[in-house]
């Protein structure tokens, strides 16, 4: 067995999963690979320490922190959504009585138009991205 091999059964050796065929064949190699017995070794400290940590449950008061977070996300994500709904349909509804109007030349409601339709897309491309960047944001949990 060579090193190689050996890395790959190390993980099921030290946790017990190996045949007795595999497990005699890494401790023959263990036996004479000093760099692969030094790896078992990093090995088994990594497992020492990860079983070693102890995970706290939380308290009554922290899941009810957790659930008013929650409750509080989704009320303003429902009213952010409610206020940018309503301010749509406002401005559409008074560029379409503008564009109805017969008193205004052309020239103006175009450009009047292409200000506006300009601002939107450049509100609606950051909106994207910040929806985009908030899901891969990796600091979103830190607090400071």
């Amino acid at each position: 067995m060579d090193c190689k091999e050996t890395e790959v059964y190390l993980s099921g050796y030290l946790d017990n999963e190996l045949t007795q065929q595999e497990s005699q064949r890494v401790e023959l190699h263990l036996e004479t690979c000093l760099v692969c017995l030094q790896l078992l070794k990093e090995l088994t400290t990594a497992q020492k320490a990860t079983r070693s940590i102890e995970l706290r449950q939380p308290g009554k008061q922290e899941w009810q922190k957790m659930e008013n977070t929650i409750l509080e996300n989704i009320s303003r994500g429902f009213g952010w959504l409610i206020l940018v709904i309503w301010s749509a349909t406002t401005v559409g509804y008074a560029f379409f009585q503008y564009a109805v109007t017969p008193t205004e030349p052309l020239f103006q409601k175009i450009l009047v138009f292409g200000i506006f339709l300009g601002i939107a897309l450049l509100f609606f491309s950051v909106l994207c991205q910040r929806i985009r960047e908030s899901r891969t944001d990796r600091y979103k949990g830190v607090q400071q």
